[in-house]
């Protein structure tokens, strides 16, 4: 049984450039060139929004229809 979704190998000979990544705390990561992309924060800035949607869900009859609409 053949898979066909897995690619063949490719051969080290071919390959001219690589590139090191280090993922870290305080940066999301760094490339070897020194390039660095922030840690994205994507919880931090939606835990008021989140804290208030889950306040006004949990003010609602368990399994109503406007309990469904806000969760």
């Amino acid at each position: 049984m053949e898979d066909k979704s897995v690619p063949n190998l490719i051969s080290t000979d071919n390959i001219k450039t690589a590139v090191g990544i280090d993922v870290g705390l305080k940066e999301f990561l760094t490339t070897n060139t020194g390039e660095t992309v922030p840690v994205p924060n994507f919880y931090r800035k939606a835990q008021s929004n989140l804290a208030r949607k889950q306040g006004q869900a949990d003010r609602k009859e368990i399994g109503s229809n406007n309990w469904k609409k806000a969760l």
